[in-house]
């Protein structure tokens, strides 16, 4: 006979109902289960156990997670692509009849996370909803941990580049699409192969006339003018969208977004995915951490909001000269008062993460030391006024007065928190005494039986004579007496059983029976009143979210300026000079990241004019590893930097405002695109040579090397060619010397090499780069220092001198290495010492100049040590 489903499973079974595509986590008791396909899958995921509750047919797998560490657990599963139901006790079980009411509280998806454990400091957290409609695309992003929320509209279709790079700069967790898109596979494949979490959602939640209607009555207006939004129809949608998911996803009704403002695509310099991993922005190409990227370099930052602001404005170049002026001004200000700016900084230091803590406020999800790291911001606020009191540049002087230190607040926050209150909200022990007086009355109430029970233990032990009795207390048992079985012949008569232990007794006597229930009883109303109490104070600061989150972005700016102003001073970096010409001029440029590896003295700087009429294009020349890709590189850095409002790695600096940064830098298979090297090559190129803008400067490396000799030949010289009556700004490193002669043919082109010394069969790279274009690679000479077998080198020379002798002549197969030669230098290719070994397997061809330079050092600091 079939078991019926018990009324916990059909309780179970009917929420899992509405949440199909989410793993359900059910909460029962201290744990939070998983049953069927959900635990089948989350045991996998999170490495757990899986069990099975029930028997025969009624047998269904199950697994759980400790409800006090829930959220690491949650952040595994995002992370491995699913998304979260959280089904909580909604009524109280000592006052449920039957079953206790269980509901889905909340669903956790990649782009709604509140928690600061599942989020990066240095990172914003953004859920991106896109909508196209009628030839235009409508982009609404927010991110809930710190209330930015931002939309805009612009003429294109979601599958091109303009989409995907907005995409690319804003790093969405999270796509919310219209379903019909979810047949667009241009569209969906693009966007995942960035990583990203794709939401569809019902085509009706991206209506302009009733996502119009949601804006209205989430933000209290009648019309959308204040948002600059009555002409952007598609954007409104996709906000539309986005306030429709936020109200599903938490369940309140209501969603505690209290601003929106709009921006536009122009307003800033497009740095896409591809130019972000070249130039290596704020990950490295090696191993996707921050080690040697730009944001390495200029993060001295003292604020969890100073990280992020700081990387969106590396990914976000301002195009305004007016804008960067005003930053750059702030920072040569902070600059030249090294002691406000010493000040400043330490105002700065310990606080909290304003903007997410304010977020975990507003959304319900906060706890008492959420309320001590506020009121710690605060309270430190007024320092931080005063240290900006002497400036005069506008922008600091703006931030200095938007903070408002919220001072009755500030001091309500202290009179009612402890100073170490408990995680939980719900078990008291947050309010001080003298706070409020029922929760003082309250414990008054019981102090007396608390302290009869607290000298209970010694009564007891001098009564019965057991020296090793204890009184102790658990949630499950309550009070207790516990006493060893050695001495259970000591117990009094009027104890009362009430556990068995292995090696004890629990027992329990009628007047702590009494106590216990006048404690219990008094506590459970306490925390009642303490959570009453917390509650009164987050809705008090609820109604200052705006002046919470503007102190929050003034905090970040101020924080970001004095890091940028604390790097220049250290690395003798330099104010820029913006312009509204074509032309870029640098002298004695650095590499920020190469030169802080290296050092100031050992990096060689150099200089950089092209631009404005004269010089467009650039034909670089020289030896690879002689510097041709870092020389590039910082040019593209510099001018980035510039338009970001920092000072420079340079003598000094005069850029024309720069729209576009393209970079070609080295390739790679994208074999999940079945795209070889090449295509690759070529797909990068050909989005220059259709995107490309006298206002843009474009970095191009070896084109046409994935190709035979001529057609690469071919190839690069009809791309320059084309870059050239472009008037384009670019430089365009080589190994086809004959695209020197561009020089002599053709209008705005420049020859650069970077010298080279032979010393002898070696040679010596002294990384300046002077003017004129070089016929040698040196290629040979490379191939020696990286730990080619001797024999081949001697052998390359030799076809080296031939090749050069008969270049119209290929080579026959009396030229070919004979099976004699391969074999002696596969032979000598089992040299067993270690630095060989590593030489011989480095991948040159692939490196990046950062890599290389760090297997030189690490192999030069090796060497150092056999010496010693």
């Amino acid at each position: 006979m079939v078991k019926k489903t018990t009324p916990m499973k059909r309780q179970y079974l009917e929420l899992k109902k509405d949440y199909k595509d989410y793993i359900l986590l059910f909460r029962l008791g201290d744990f939070y289960e998983m049953f069927n396909d959900d635990a089948v899958t989350a045991s996998r995921v999170l490495d757990i156990v899986l069990t099975s509750r029930g028997e025969g047919v009624d047998k269904w797998p199950m697994c759980g997670v400790p409800y006090h560490a829930v959220e690491s657990y949650i952040a595994r599963l995002l992370e491995a692509g699913h998304t979260v139901a959280i089904a909580d006790q909604v009524e109280d079980a000592s006052e449920a009849k039957g079953l206790v009411r269980r509901e889905v509280v909340r669903v956790i998806t990649p782009g709604t996370v509140l928690e600061s454990s599942m989020l990066t400091e240095e990172t914003n957290n953004y859920l991106v909803a896109l909508v196209e409609h009628e030839g235009k695309v409508g982009i609404s992003v927010i991110d809930i941990s710190t209330g930015e929320f931002i939309a805009t509209e612009f003429e294109g279709k979601l599958n091109e580049e303009k989409t995907f790079n907005e995409l690319s700069r804003l790093k969405p967790s999270e796509v919310l699409l219209p379903e019909p898109c979810s047949k667009r596979m241009e569209v969906c494949s693009e966007i995942g192969r960035m990583g990203i979490h794709i939401t569809f959602r019902n085509e009706l939640d991206f209506s302009s006339r009733a996502a119009e209607q949601r804006i209205k009555e989430q933000f209290k207006v009648t019309s959308l003018e204040g948002f600059g939004l009555s002409e952007k129809r598609v954007a409104v949608g996709a906000v539309g969208a986005i306030l429709t998911y936020l109200y599903d996803v938490h369940k309140t009704g209501t969603v505690n977004v209290s601003s929106l403002r709009t921006y536009t695509l122009g307003t800033h310099m497009v740095v896409d995915n591809t130019t972000q991993r070249n130039l290596e922005l704020v990950k490295n190409a090696r191993d996707g951490s921050m080690r040697g990227t730009l944001l390495s370099v200029l993060s001295n930052t003292e604020t969890p909001m100073g990280k992020r602001l700081l990387k969106r404005w590396i990914l976000q170049p301002l195009m305004e000269i007016k804008k960067i002026n005003h930053r750059l001004d702030a920072v040569d200000e902070l600059a030249r008062t090294a002691i406000a700016r010493q000040e400043i900084a330490k105002a700065l230091k310990n606080l909290g993460d304003l903007e997410r803590t304010t977020s975990r406020i507003v959304f319900g999800t906060s706890n008492a030391r959420d309320l001590i790291a506020l009121r710690t911001t605060l309270s430190k606020l007024p320092d931080i006024k005063s240290s900006l009191k002497t400036c005069k540049s506008e922008l600091l002087i703006g931030s200095g007065n938007s903070m408002n230190p919220l001072n009755d607040l500030a001091k309500t926050l202290n009179n009612a928190i402890l100073n170490d209150p408990p995680v939980s909200v719900h078990d008291g022990g947050m309010i001080r005494d003298g706070f409020d007086d029922e929760l003082d009355k309250l414990k008054s109430s019981i102090a007396v039986d608390k302290k009869w029970i607290a000298s209970l233990q010694v009564r007891e032990r001098n009564r019965s004579g057991i020296k090793s009795l204890r009184v102790g207390y658990n949630k499950v048992f309550g009070y207790y007496i516990e006493v060893t079985k050695a001495n259970l012949h000591l117990v009094p008569d009027d104890y009362e059983r009430k556990q068995t232990l292995t090696n004890a007794e629990r027992f329990i006597t009628p007047d702590l029976k009494e106590k216990e229930a006048t404690v219990l009883a008094g506590e459970e109303r306490i925390n009642k009143v303490e959570f009453e109490i917390y509650e009164r104070l987050r809705a008090m600061l609820s109604d200052v979210v705006e002046t919470l989150r503007t102190n929050a972005s003034a905090i970040a700016a101020v924080d970001v300026l004095v890091s940028l102003a604390d790097v220049a001073v250290k690395r003798s970096y330099r104010k820029p000079i913006l312009t509204d010409t074509t032309k870029i001029r640098i002298v004695e440029g650095r590499h920020p990241s190469m030169e802080m590896i290296l050092g100031p003295r050992e990096f060689v700087p150099n200089d950089l004019e092209i631009g404005d009429g004269d010089t467009t294009l650039l034909i670089v020349t020289g030896p690879n590893m002689a510097g041709k890709s870092t020389y590039m590189r910082q040019a593209a850095l510099i001018v980035l930097m510039a338009q970001m409002g920092s000072f420079v790695p340079a003598r000094s600096a005069e850029i024309g405002i720069v729209d576009r940064i393209f970079t070609r830098v080295g390739a790679f298979d994208d074999l999940t695109a079945r795209q070889s090297t090449f295509m690759v090559e070529m797909l990068e190129t050909a989005n220059i040579l259709n995107n490309a803008t006298e206002r843009s400067l474009v970095i191009l490396d070896e084109i046409g090397r994935g190709t035979s000799t001529y057609d690469g030949m071919a190839l690069a010289w009809a791309v320059a060619e084309r870059i050239a009556m472009m008037r384009t700004r670019a430089l365009f490193a080589t190994h086809f010397h004959h695209l020197t002669e561009m020089a002599s043919t053709h209008h705005g082109v420049k020859n650069v090499h970077t010298l080279a010394k032979e010393v002898g069969d070696s040679i010596v790279f002294l990384h300046k780069v002077v003017e004129g274009g070089t016929d040698k690679s040196y290629g040979v000479q490379v191939a020696a220092l990286a730990g080619i077998p001797e024999e081949v080198v001697l052998r390359a020379k030799q076809l080296l001198l031939k090749l050069e002798r008969e270049s119209s002549v290929p080579i026959n197969e009396n030229d070919r290495i004979s099976e004699d030669v391969v074999q002696t230098s596969l032979e000598l290719l089992t040299i067993d010492d270690p630095i060989l070994e590593r030489l011989k397997h480095m991948d040159l061809e692939r490196m990046t100049p950062f890599d290389a330079l760090l297997e030189l050092r690490e192999i030069r600091d090796e060497l150092r040590r056999r010496e010693h």
